[in-house]
C-alpha cells in the first residue's frame, strides 16, 4: 500500500489527464451510438436491417471504431477510482486491480467485431439476393447473422466484458463510499448501475460524466474531503447525520439561552 503522499501525488498527477480522458470516452461512446442509429436505427426486422448496413458500411464500421475507443478510454477513470479506493482502504482486493483493466478492453475488443460481424452477415446476405420483408427474408437474414464468423467470439468477448465491468464498477463505486471518494447517493448509483450495466451498459456510460468531472474537481460544492485527505473518510450515515444536526440546533438553543 502506498503511503499517503505518496497517493495524493499521483493522484493529482494524473487528475487532470483522467477527467479529460474519461469525458472523452463518453463522448466518443455516445457519438458511436448515435452514428449506428441514424444509419440502421430504423430499420423493421432483420433483413432490412442487414440492407442497411450494407448501405452504410462506413457508418457501421465507425460505430463499432468510435464505441471502442470510447469503451477503451473509460478504463482509466476506472483503474484511477480503483487506485484511490486502494490507498485509503488496506481491505480493497488489488488483484482485482486486473479484472478493472481487463473488462473495458474486452468490450472494446467486443464492439470492433460486432461491427465486423454484421458487415460479414450483410455481405452473406445480399449475395443471397433474398428480395423483400417477408417472414422468408427475415430467417435468411437471421441465419446469415448467426453463421457470421466471428459472431460466437463477439459473444464471447462480450459476455466476459460486459461481467467484469459489471463487477468492477460496482466494486469500486462500493470502496468509493465506504472510503468517502463518493458520496452516498453517487456512490450507490454507481453500484446500482454497476448491477444492470450487464443488460444496459448505456446507462453507466452515463455514469462516467460524473466521476469524470469529480475526478477533475470541476463537480458543485468541490470534491469529498477524503480526496484531500488521502486517507478514509466515511460520509455518515443518515442516522450519525440527524444526530449532528440535532446537536447543532441544541447548540443553537444553549446560546440563545445564555444569550438572554
Amino acid at each position: 500500500m502506498r503511503s499517503r503522499a505518496e497517493a495524493l501525488a499521483w493522484e493529482e498527477r494524473w487528475s487532470l489527464p483522467v477527467a479529460v480522458t474519461a469525458l472523452l470516452g463518453v463522448a466518443l461512446a455516445i457519438a458511436g451510438a448515435i452514428v449506428l442509429a441514424q444509419a440502421v436505427g430504423g430499420s423493421n426486422g432483420e433483413a432490412e436491417y442487414l440492407r442497411e448496413v450494407d448501405r452504410h458500411r462506413g457508418d457501421q464500421l465507425a460505430s463499432s471504431i468510435l464505441q471502442a475507443i470510447g469503451t477503451l478510454l473509460l478504463a482509466a477513470p476506472l483503474i484511477y477510482l480503483f487506485r484511490a479506493d486502494q490507498a485509503r482502504s488496506p481491505r480493497v482486493r488489488g488483484q482485482l486491480i486486473g479484472l478493472v483493466v481487463a473488462a473495458p478492453i474486452f468490450l472494446a475488443v467486443y464492439n470492433v467485431l460486432v461491427g465486423v460481424s454484421a458487415l460479414d452477415a450483410a455481405t452473406n446476405f445480399i449475395g443471397q439476393a433474398v428480395a423483400g420483408t417477408s417472414d422468408h427474408a427475415n430467417e435468411v437474414a437471421e441465419e446469415a447473422i448467426k453463421d457470421a464468423p466471428l459472431q460466437a467470439l463477439a459473444a464471447g468477448f462480450g459476455i466476459a466484458g460486459r461481467l467484469g465491468f459489471m463487477v468492477a464498477m460496482f466494486y469500486s463505486s462500493l470502496y468509493g463510499v465506504r472510503t468517502g471518494l463518493l458520496t452516498r447517493f453517487w456512490g450507490s448509483l454507481g453500484m446500482a448501475l454497476g448491477a444492470v450495466s450487464f443488460l444496459f451498459p448505456q446507462f453507466a456510460v452515463l455514469w462516467f460524466i460524473y466521476l469524470g468531472l469529480l475526478i477533475g474537481g470541476w463537480v458543485p460544492g468541490g470534491r469529498p474531503p477524503a480526496w484531500a485527505a488521502g486517507e478514509a473518510v466515511p460520509p455518515p450515515t443518515p442516522g450519525e447525520r440527524a444526530a449532528q444536526e440535532l446537536e447543532a440546533e441544541e447548540g443553537r438553543g444553549d446560546e440563545e439561552e445564555r444569550s438572554q
